[in-house]
């Protein structure tokens, strides 16, 4: 079986450089349409639809490997040690965005929509229509902890076999689902990207890709030569030649496609050690850029905003208040945090180990 290389942070170099690149697509995505930032680049506003999918499929390969990982050294998961691991990781970056965000309507500053703190706070942003830009974004979140709700506990509960026919059920079905949803209930094109049950085979995809990676499947060495010039170029280009062939298309076979050249670009990167792409996504500015991807993510939404005019969402003060704040959020709350959870899983895995040895 093949192990994942993983550096003495726990950090995976190659994932870390795709985070890098979703979140600038993300970030670019948000920033055509805001004051001063060139006009000629406002078709690339929807790209950043692009990056939050790959992060599902980042994060189905990631936590799927991690779980296969922990099922073969120990036989068993730990739940409890799973969403206390989550707890610590995505809990106190974002419940301090909400804070602030709360605060600042308090004191007058932005507006929300009725409804858009509770759902943000209890992750169901995915299924709540009507909603402020400000937790716009805290969807993708929810959609994340929507999945780390189920997916550990059916792996657990069916076993780890039954558990990848299960993701690929889900990769074959829910794609019908978004027909049904599209062409029979006629729902709105903002369930169609948001809602778990219509987007839910983006994580199922990496969670089948952790499987193939951990049998040790590869590309075929064929496909290595134009792989890296057709795939990322098609990942756009076909699901949007197919928005403005039929709207119906993109939303429902668009999102498969984008699904599967996304795992297909993760699975290159992760089993490739050389050349310039690795290098690139290996690179320290990458690594920490992709490191920082969280809480970018959570910050670039009050700056990145093209739906006001103040000074603050105008290129390119609002990039440079991006980094501020996610630069706050990363090192005086996610570092800290994630320095005391190594220190909570090392006296988990030996208080595991004296349990094993007595």
């Amino acid at each position: 079986m093949t192990t994942l290389h993983c550096k003495n942070s726990g950090r995976i170099d190659s994932l870390d450089g795709l985070r890098a690149v979703s979140i600038l697509l993300v970030c670019i995505g948000h920033l055509a349409g805001t004051v001063n930032f060139p006009e000629i680049l406002l078709p690339l506003h929807s790209i950043g639809n692009y990056g939050v999918k790959v992060f599902f499929v980042i994060s189905g390969f990631l936590i799927t490997l991690l779980l296969i990982q922990e099922k073969n050294k120990t036989g068993s998961i730990n739940l409890k040690q799973f969403y206390i691991r989550r707890t610590l990781r995505l809990f106190p970056a974002f419940y301090f965005y909400i804070l602030c965000i709360a605060l600042a309507e308090v004191f007058g500053l932005i507006t929300l929509l009725p409804g858009d703190l509770l759902h943000a706070a209890t992750y169901t942003m995915n299924y709540h229509n009507e909603r402020s830009w400000w937790l716009n974004h805290t969807w993708s979140l929810a959609v994340e902890e929507q999945f780390y709700l189920i997916w550990p506990s059916l792996i657990c509960l069916f076993g780890l076999l039954r558990a990848k026919k299960i993701a690929l059920v889900a990769i074959l079905i829910i794609p019908v689902i978004r027909c049904v949803m599209w062409y029979v209930f006629d729902v709105s094109p903002s369930a169609m990207t948001r809602q778990f049950e219509a987007i839910a085979d983006a994580l199922a995809t990496g969670c089948l890709l952790a499987y193939l990676y951990q049998a040790g499947f590869k590309l075929p060495k064929w496909c290595d030569s134009w792989l890296f010039i057709f795939i990322p170029i098609s990942m756009i280009a076909l699901p949007s030649a197919l928005y403005i062939i039929d709207k119906g298309l993109f939303y429902t076979i668009g999102q498969s496609y984008i699904n599967l050249t996304a795992a297909i670009m993760i699975l290159r990167y992760i089993s490739v050690s050389e050349g310039l792409t690795f290098k690139i996504l290996n690179s320290a500015p990458a690594i920490w850029l992709g490191g920082m991807s969280y809480s970018l993510y959570l910050w670039q939404e009050p700056f990145l905003n093209s739906w006001v005019t103040n000074w603050y969402a105008s290129w390119p003060m609002n990039i440079v208040l991006t980094f501020i704040f996610a630069c706050f959020s990363f090192y005086v709350i996610e570092k800290p945090i994630m320095h005391r959870k190594k220190k909570h899983l090392a006296k988990a895995e030996l208080k595991s180990k004296r349990i094993l040895t007595s």
